[in-house]
């Protein structure tokens, strides 16, 4: 190649891309520009296609997978090197799977950058001459963010409404929530917004839907997140079919960084569809038996319709102050590990009543600390170091 390769850097930690950017034009090698995960990567790469993506990926890493695969349409002709701390084999055959084309581990050495480059770049190059033919228009796609749980009453709603709310004013990006309740449908009352739209509105036009036209249905939350109500009638999901449903989170995740999708405490045809479409399925339970037992059934189903392991994390809710099991208990009747833990804390009913999510109203709840570490994670950004006023209220709360 006789100009230099150009690199563009991916990495939702804006510190850490910085450092890399700056390792990389030491080496002589440019970077045309930095980016965060998803739909920012694509619009990147297809502004400015890059030689070779240089992408961050951490745990959850289902977010920097994603990003992989999604780079990888946008700019087929440009070639893929993960970065990260993870050394297990595991790890690295997902990323292969993804689309990479080298793994490389943390911490980065210029030399052994440099090395990767090249050496993909080579690859690519015997590649390029067997390709042909026209491709797609690449479209980007955001995170589906499925919260399922086998029973009602677990706190589901809560989850959903204050998770979004976290990713969007802690991201700043598009996030979208959309309640697919076919029984209650809280959403829109948990967040106070009147419903205008509703989902199955969609359905009745779902021929004419696309991208740009499905936004005229959601209604815009001061938290900056979009909403897509579930009808205030339960009859008219009657209308609805899992193919509906498929297309409307599709042209969603098309337009939005996160598409966040609250379900009832029970299974349809129209749940399993949100369920296949979900990059991050969030399986929630309560520390109650009966809670624990639908939970292990919910587990069976799961695995029986093979979906990964790697997409399904298993929350516990303390939604009372006392509970009837240990957490190491519940790990051990699952066999499950679980992911994370949201605490009891007496803010979230009245939070709920007033309409305001906790994470909004008591930002420094516990309950709000837990929400918003799960958001740093899913997102894969970096948690902010506690000044002294958070760990004072924080201990307050």
């Amino acid at each position: 190649m006789a100009r230099d390769p150009e690199i563009i850097v991916v990495d939702p930690d804006i510190d850490s891309r910085t450092d890399t950017a700056h390792m990389l034009e030491a080496s002589d090698l440019t970077v045309i520009a930095e980016s965060d995960y998803g739909i920012a990567a694509v619009a990147v790469a297809k502004e400015s296609p890059p030689d070779v993506f240089l992408v961050s990926m951490e745990e959850p890493v289902a977010r920097a997978l994603q990003t992989i695969e999604m780079i990888t349409s946008a700019a087929p002709q440009a070639a893929t090197i993960v970065a990260s701390s993870l050394a297990d084999a595991g790890s690295v055959r997902r990323a292969m799977v993804a689309g990479a084309r080298d793994y490389l581990i943390k911490p980065l050495k210029p030399e052994d950058v440099t090395r990767a480059v090249y050496g993909v770049l080579e690859q690519e190059e015997r590649k390029r001459q067997q390709a042909g033919g026209e491709l797609a228009e690449p479209t980007g796609r955001g995170m589906v963010i499925t919260i399922f749980g086998a029973k009602g009453g677990i706190g589901k709603t809560t989850i959903a409404t204050n998770l979004a709310t976290a990713l969007a004013r802690m991201t700043n990006s598009n996030v979208v929530l959309v309640d697919m309740d076919t029984r209650f449908g809280d959403v829109a009352i948990m967040m106070d917004v009147a419903v205008e739209h509703s989902i199955a509105d969609l359905g009745r036009r779902v021929d004419e839907l696309d991208r740009e036209t499905i936004k005229d249905a959601l209604t815009s939350h001061h938290t900056g997140v979009s909403i897509l109500p579930a009808p205030l009638h339960p009859t008219e999901w009657r209308n609805l079919t899992p193919d509906h449903i498929t297309k409307i989170v599709n042209l969603l995740a098309q337009g939005h960084d996160y598409v966040v999708i609250d379900t009832p405490g029970t299974f349809n045809e129209i749940i399993a569809a949100t369920l296949e479409l979900g990059d991050i399925i969030l399986l929630m339970t309560s520390m109650d038996i009966a809670s624990i037992k639908d939970t292990a059934l919910a587990l069976e189903m799961l695995r029986a319709a093979e979906v990964s392991e790697d997409k399904v994390k298993l929350i516990i809710n303390h939604s009372t102050s006392s509970n009837s099991l240990r957490e190491e208990d519940v790990e051990r009747v699952l066999e499950y590990e679980v992911t994370w833990r949201i605490p009891h804390d007496y803010h979230v009913a009245n939070s709920n009543q007033l309409g305001i999510p906790i994470v909004i109203a008591k930002p420094y709840a516990r309950v709000s600390r837990a929400v918003t570490e799960m958001a740093h994670a899913l997102s894969g950004t970096p948690r902010e170091s506690k000044g002294f006023l958070e760990r004072f209220l924080g201990r307050a709360s």
